[in-house]
């Protein structure tokens, strides 16, 4: 590596850790972040090192050092890589792990390719760095958005602060309106009013995770005008893996969904659309069917708040515990992918500022001590308002 290209790296490395320490009196998000942090991560940027340790709101140091035992270790072996994101020059965040790594990725270059018929948008991925589990502890690869370098990348890509999306329950005891189970009066309404509707015959978070527990092809549905603009990305893997819906196939889809215990999560989400290679533009709506073990916004809560905030619960829904009907035994827990329910003094308790008004675990409590109520029904005029204001899917 030519000299002026590590002195380089140093100086941009060195300020990077100093920055944390900087801005953790002033930057809200950070000290959001860090507040239940315990984290040791060691640094090596071709061949460049220092560590950093959060405990809880306190942060440390040390640039030119070694660890002996850090939780994670954050490997980059491209200067010029390495140079992109020290100067937020890096704009997406991808991952793919392993047993006892992870891959964090961006994407280079889009490219059209021909393949036979079709001209299809490709994404060209280059490596950002390896981050390594060295204790053989698991860690999200999300867990790293806590951190304002990586952070940034996220507000670039994800947008949280764009994104408008909320979970609808499918519980019964929720009841009906307009003759309708929620979930289905709240589809119907946008399913009826668009014209392109692009049904997935399968989902990739669960085919990602091998799920055991739910159908691998209940897949998302996307509508809205935008949709037309989207290929088959990948037809040599997965043959057919879509096409344009009727509304009655798309309204079989919802309701497969809901027999099949999957929730329902709608809304204006800015990767799904440049994902398939669509500005985001507001004519593209995310309806995706999610299981409680792959779900990938449940994933999310690993990260940073601000990707925690993106979800919003629907206006209305409260979840309640009875503590004099919960045996403390833990289900509830097993299915909140989002923190919402915490365990104290043996007694299942909701913490309200994670709940997301999901419903799962409502639908597993098996001594029906837990609730969840929508205190009118049309709240969800109100909910589908809100979407409305941000996309518009005829």
């Amino acid at each position: 590596m030519m000299t002026e290209v590590k002195e380089e790296l140093e100086t941009k490395f060195k300020n990077m850790l100093q920055d944390i320490e900087d801005s953790l009196g002033k930057d809200t998000v950070l000290q959001e972040d860090s507040k239940d942090l315990t984290l040791d991560i060691q640094w090596d940027i071709c061949g460049v090192k220092g560590y950093q340790k959060f405990n809880k709101g306190d942060y440390s140091f040390n640039f030119g050092a070694e660890l002996d035992a850090p939780d994670i270790t954050l490997e980059i072996d491209d200067a010029d890589t390495a140079l992109k994101l020290l100067n937020n020059e890096i704009e997406s965040f991808e991952y793919r792990f392993y047993k006892r790594k992870a891959k964090i990725y961006y994407v280079e270059k889009w490219e059209k390719v021909k393949v036979g018929e079709e001209i299809l948008k490709v994404k060209h991925f280059k490596l950002i760095l390896t981050m390594r589990y060295t204790k053989g502890v698991f860690y999200h690869p999300y867990t790293i958005t806590r951190l304002p370098i990586f952070r940034t990348v996220i507000e670039k890509w994800y947008d949280p602060k764009g994104a408008d999306a909320s979970y609808i329950p499918i519980n019964d005891s929720l009841g009906t309106y307009e003759d309708k189970v929620l979930p289905e009066k709240v589809l119907e309404y946008f399913i009826n009013k668009a014209e392109h509707l692009l049904l997935c015959h399968s989902c990739g978070c669960r085919a990602y995770n091998q799920c055991q527990d739910h159908d691998h092809s209940i897949g998302c549905l996307y509508i809205g005008a935008d949709t037309v603009g989207v290929k088959e990305v990948f037809p040599k893997v997965t043959p057919n893996s879509s096409h344009f819906a009727t509304k009655e196939e798309a309204m079989a889809r919802v309701r497969e969904a809901y027999d099949n215990g999957l929730i329902t999560v709608i809304g204006r989400l800015k990767w799904d659309s440049e994902g398939w290679g669509i500005p985001d533009r507001g004519h593209f709506m995310t309806v995706c069917f999610c299981c409680p073990c792959c779900c990938i916004a449940g994933k999310r809560m690993h990260g940073s708040i601000e990707l925690q905030n993106m979800m919003q619960r629907i206006e209305g829904v409260s979840v309640k515990v009875d503590e004099n009907l919960c045996i403390g035994c833990e289900d509830c827990m097993e299915v909140c992918t989002f923190g919402g329910m915490e365990m104290i003094d043996g007694i299942a308790r909701v913490n309200q500022g994670k709940c997301l008004g999901c419903g799962r675990c409502e639908r597993v409590c098996p001594n029906n001590a837990i609730t969840i109520t929508l205190d009118d029904p049309k709240r969800l005029d109100e909910f589908i308002s809100r979407i409305e204001a941000s996309i518009d899917v005829s």
